[in-house]
């Protein structure tokens, strides 16, 4: 009687397999797949453990790893092994290096804060969880404490650790003058002086009507006219106060005085010139240019 023994069964080949997905900073494990051979004869083992009909591995922790394939019509026989590696996990990019390089005025009551490390084309930023940007530049930033974060757009779930900036508060623009006139024109000197008497110090200038502002608190040969003063901030020159008003008054000569007359007699060779007006406590009068008196009335 004849029999036959049949040949010993040949493994499968060692299988096909790569890793399609590679760990990240959200997901930290890996995804393997075998491509090759499949079928429902075949069943696959990732590092020695059991086998399974899914071609696929998921969860797959960073490291050298092991595929091998069995064909379930004789399951003693294991294919050679192919090696795949999974990623270790990325790192996230150091923090930072930002500064507000324009800080609010009075004129702009925002800021500007500029990244300068890390840059790249890979890299983005975000201002207090915004979203991510190209530019390392935020503009337009309100008074207050922000933080930047950076990511490497190799893997977008890689975010930074925070730098944190302060913008500071808007200035105030400084009080209304106080100013006075301190000497009104005269006939003799037609022009006043308006002097400021707060504030002052060295963090201040000083504006009459709208012009030059100067250092000096005390402005000399004023016109007689209503006038407004201004002060600024010399830290932040578009920090002007309101104005405060101070007003030279015109000096006005007398009128020529109205006089009566009581005429020389052959017993009184001497007259006398009474002046009528103007008259009251404000006024002194000389006869032909002598010295001035405050009686209006000229004897002898």
């Amino acid at each position: 009687a004849t029999v036959t023994v049949n040949a010993v069964p040949t493994p499968p080949v060692a299988p096909t397999a790569t890793v399609t997905v590679q760990p990240t900073c959200a997901v930290p494990t890996g995804t393997i797949v075998v491509s090759a051979p499949t079928g429902a004869n075949f069943q696959y083992s990732l590092d020695g453990a059991a086998f399974q009909a899914s071609a696929t591995f998921t969860n797959v922790a960073p490291g050298n790893h092991n595929i091998t394939v069995i064909n379930t019509a004789d399951p003693t026989c294991i294919s050679a092994p192919t090696p795949v590696t999974v990623n270790t996990v990325p790192g996230a990019p150091v923090a930072p290096t930002a500064a507000v390089t324009v800080q609010p005025t009075c004129a702009v009551p925002t800021g500007t804060i500029e990244v300068s490390a890390p840059l790249g084309v890979n890299f983005q930023y975000s201002l207090d969880n915004g979203a991510f940007q190209a530019s390392t530049t935020f503009n337009n930033v309100a008074p207050g404490t922000h933080n930047i974060t950076l990511i490497n757009t190799v893997d977008p779930t890689c975010i930074s650790a925070p730098a944190t900036v302060i913008v500071n508060a808007v200035p105030n623009a400084p009080v209304a003058p106080t100013a006075a006139v301190t000497v009104q024109p005269t006939c003799a000197v037609p022009t006043g002086t308006i002097e400021v008497s707060a504030p002052t110090g060295v963090g201040f200038e000083y504006s009459l009507d709208g012009g030059t502002y100067q250092a000096s608190a005390t402005f000399n040969n004023v016109a007689a006219s209503n006038h407004n003063v201004t002060t600024r901030s010399t830290t932040d020159n578009s920090c002007v106060s309101g104005q405060t008003p101070a007003n030279l008054t015109a000096a006005t000569p007398p009128a020529a005085p109205t006089v009566s007359l009581t005429q020389p007699k052959c017993a009184t060779a001497t007259g006398t010139i009474t002046v009528t007006a103007p008259l009251g406590a404000g006024f002194e009068y000389s006869l032909d240019g002598g010295t001035y008196q405050a009686s209006a009335t000229f004897n002898n």
